[in-house]
């Protein structure tokens, strides 16, 4: 009477397995079918974000919260998709998405124990489950996908029944080995291919075919990876018996299933690059920076959960600025630089120019998690030690500040013939400790320095008091604001109270040319590509595109960029950047003043190309700095000890090597492009003669050469002289030259130590050398000098 009423089920509505274990009469289980719900949605299944290098096939990173990457059925071997189906429903292409034959048998061998009939269940019906289960949006809607129960069966059938009668055969196939897991973190036929053998799911042997198909009932128990022999026995049985049922469904003959059980399983497991842990070739740190970058992009989510789930969910196929053969140059040359566990840490950054993508990001540190040994901070760690953080907001950047003060000198009309004298100390209008009061008295890293300066050699040899007086004349909030245009980020708390306090004042952070506010590589090689790229500033990219699994182009990947300098401006301190790497200027005006010489002599002589750039050192060699670029590449390097600031650095001139031996192997397959002139307004500027005031008294002096268009300082440290004490000695730059207007021109006052005496006392002294007037030395009171100009 049972199997009476279940096959009236069967044949009304495909429902008997539910009225065989429940109790319900054929017409109310009819019934209550016909009541389900027809239509199931769909939803995108989770799917693998892969970060590309720019070559477009290097990998760098995966992303998942399942391993998963859709394939469409043609780029499925077809002997997977009979193993499959053999596997799992060798009726598939006969039912309409319930197999009564199966249901009937499972149920005769389950009813006898009283529990819900077993197997049976069609490919269809298996897809079904798993699309309910991701389709489920609450916990309640998981425990129905998924619970032991007859309500659930019923559902499944009524929607496998409904299913086929929208979707061809073929479709649910592609679909059902998209969603399938196959163990060991490979969801879908495409990851568990290369999961198990390294290849792609057309390349699939008919062995290989049979192993993964046996996975799908039980990847647990039919795991063969990391088993002996022993441990692989029940894997090599299910492929077995994937075998037979091939050769039954005539899909192979049984010598090819012989020939297939007799091969060796031959895994050739392919690891998961999931995250940026597991990264290779030095890839960790640009691929933290491209989840920092892709977490705080609004495009992506309203929050930084949402975001993540989306990279981890979304498919995407992201081809990243990282170009492999520049990151490799990169690498070689940190590498040879210093150990991974050095307490100092040297890195370098490359970006391009007029795009902002960054194409290398190498450190002498490893990426990750693990524990380091005697409680250290190296080599491994997760900071973000070349693009910045919050807390770790970067390293004091020395001279290559310079470049900033000379923007805005330069935005305000002040060509690079400006000269200025620079003492070998220099007392400023800055607030700051010294010994010889309390303003700021920085002085030169080397006495050759001293003497008058143009902005060009300044720049060239690094005259620090020459800068200082520069930053005087333009302000310290203009020079700032040149480096937040450029692309500098003030990162630390220190830093942003002195801009708000150098915005207010003019007494504030007089240092702040000399480089000790804390920046990143990223910062400064993006701020010099701002030059680079002739004033225009783009936004630091870790992409170039981003296209969903649909092939959809997110626009998100496009560059941002605007003019922060006009191109006149930009040009012009290309010119002078050329100077400390001995390359030579443009322009005509000398890189250096007698007795100095550039500061990176050897980029300049290495690279075969127009180079630029500028050294960087923090007192005591806290830390040392280069930035070197061409019209087509920037790159940063930086060496200091990120857990000690005040640590002194072995060499504070290895990243010139880093950045020039980089360059050197970067730049072979970039063209050679030359940097445009800088316009003679902002190269020589207006040039005056300068009054020849020696003689003069230092007032008179001094308004002569303000009348003549100058700026004027006196030196009140008497020097010997032949002028009368008291008197002007000369000027820096003398009398009868040329200075640009609004030159600063330095008076300097006689002490008349060499002043001769008049001719008529010399002539009495010879006669009577006891004469009280002849024992008065030059320069003292009463000293009868020859008569001079007024």
């Amino acid at each position: 009477m049972v199997c009476g009423v279940l096959a009236g089920v069967v044949l009304a509505a495909v429902a008997f397995p539910v009225v065989g274990v429940s109790g319900l009469t054929a017409k109310s289980a009819s019934d209550s079918f016909r009541d389900l719900p027809t239509e199931i949605r769909i939803p995108p299944l989770p799917s693998t974000s892969t970060l590309l290098a720019s070559d477009g096939k290097t990998v760098v990173a995966q992303f998942f919260e399942e391993n998963r990457k859709n394939v469409e059925l043609d780029d499925v071997a077809p002997v997977m998709r009979q193993a499959i189906v053999a596997a799992e429903d060798i009726r598939f292409y006969d039912h309409n998405g319930v197999d009564a034959r199966g249901i009937v048998r499972a149920l005769v061998r389950n009813q006898t124990s009283g529990e819900l009939a077993q197997g049976a269940s069609t490919l269809t019906q298996q897809y079904v489950r798993s699309v309910l289960r991701y389709s489920a949006s609450s916990p309640s809607e998981l425990r129905a996908a998924t619970e032991d129960t007859a309500g659930r069966k019923l559902r499944e059938i009524r929607y496998a029944v409904a299913l086929e009668k929208e979707i061809p055969k073929n479709e649910i196939l592609k679909n059902y080995l998209n969603i399938t897991y196959f163990g060991n973190g490979g969801f879908g036929i495409n990851t568990a291919a290369a999961l198990y053998f390294s290849k792609a799911p057309s390349q699939l042997t008919l062995a290989e075919s049979a192993l993964i198909a046996g996975l799908a009932q039980n990847p647990t128990q039919y795991n063969p990876v990391g088993k002996d022999e022993a441990g692989q026995r029940p894997a090599l049985a299910r492929r077995a018996y994937v075998l037979r049922q091939m050769v039954k469904m005539k899909y192979i003959s049984a010598d090819e299933a012989a020939a297939a059980n007799e091969s060796p399983i031959g895994l050739r497991p392919k690891e998961n690059v999931q995250s940026c842990e597991y990264s290779k070739a030095g890839f960790g740190f640009f691929c933290g920076w491209f989840l920092d970058w892709w977490q705080a992009n609004p495009t992506f989510g309203k929050s930084t959960t949402e975001r993540l789930a989306m990279l981890r969910r979304g498919g995407y196929r992201i081809v990243s600025s990282i170009d492999v053969r520049m990151q490799a140059a990169a690498q070689r040359q940190i590498n040879r630089a210093l150990s991974t566990h050095s307490r100092f840490a040297t890195g370098v950054v490359l970006v391009q120019p007029g795009t902002g993508r960054v194409q290398a990001m190498s450190i002498n540190r490893k990426y990750g998690v693990q524990k380091n040994p005697h409680g250290r901070t190296y080599p491994y760690t997760e900071n973000p030690l070349l693009t910045g953080s919050s807390i770790s907001p970067g390293y004091q950047a020395g001279s290559t500040f310079k470049m900033f003060t000379m923007l805005a000198a330069l935005q305000q009309g002040i060509p690079l013939s400006h000269t200025l004298y620079a003492p070998r100390q220099f007392v400023s209008q800055y607030v700051g400790g010294c010994r010889t009061g309390r303003y700021y008295c920085p002085k030169n890293a080397d006495g050759r320095m001293t003497g008058v300066q143009t902005l060009s050699s300044g720049f060239g040899e690094s005259a620090n008091t020459y800068f200082v007086q520069l930053q005087q004349e333009v302000t310290v909030k203009a020079a700032v604001a040149a480096a937040e245009a450029a692309g500098v980020v003030f990162r630390g708390s220190k830093d942003r109270k002195n801009i708000k306090w150098a915005r207010d004042s003019n007494q504030a952070w007089g240092s702040f040319t000399l480089g000790t506010a804390q920046v990143t590589p990223l910062d400064m090689a993006t701020a010099y590509a701002t030059v680079a790229a002739r004033g225009k500033y783009c936004k630091p990219t870790p992409v170039r595109s981003i296209t969903d699994p649909g092939g959809r182009s997110l626009l998100t990947a496009n560059t941002t960029c605007k003019q922060a300098f006009s191109p006149q401006v930009a040009d012009a301190a290309n010119d002078a950047a050329r100077c400390p790497v001995g390359d030579g200027s443009q322009s005509g005006i000398s890189c250096t003043h007698p007795g100095g010489g550039p500061t990176a002599a050897s980029v300049g002589g290495t690279i075969d190309r127009p180079v630029a750039g500028k050294t960087g050192t923090t007192d005591d060699n806290n830390a040392g700095w280069f930035v070197g670029y061409t019209p087509n590449l920037a790159g940063a390097s930086f060496i200091a000890n990120p857990d000690k600031y005040y640590d002194t650095v072995p060499d504070s001139h290895l990243p010139v090597q880093i950045v020039r031996d980089t360059f050197a192997s970067a730049l072979r397959v970039l063209p050679v492009k030359q940097f445009v002139p800088a316009p003679r307004r902002l190269s020589w500027g207006t040039m005056l003669l300068v009054p020849d005031v020696k003689g003069e008294t230092p007032d008179g002096a001094v308004h002569r050469l303000r009348a003549a268009g100058f700026n004027v300082s006196i030196n009140y440290r008497a020097e010997d002289s032949d002028q009368p004490a008291g008197r002007v000695a000369g000027t820096d730059p003398p009398g009868g030259s040329y200075a640009s207007k609004r030159s600063s021109i330095r008076i300097n006052v006689s002490n008349g130590k060499k002043t001769k005496r008049d001719p008529r006392v010399d002539e009495l002294c010879t006669k009577d050398p006891k004469l009280p007037i002849c024992r008065i030395k030059p320069g003292e009171p009463g000293f009868p000098a020859a008569p001079g100009r007024p």
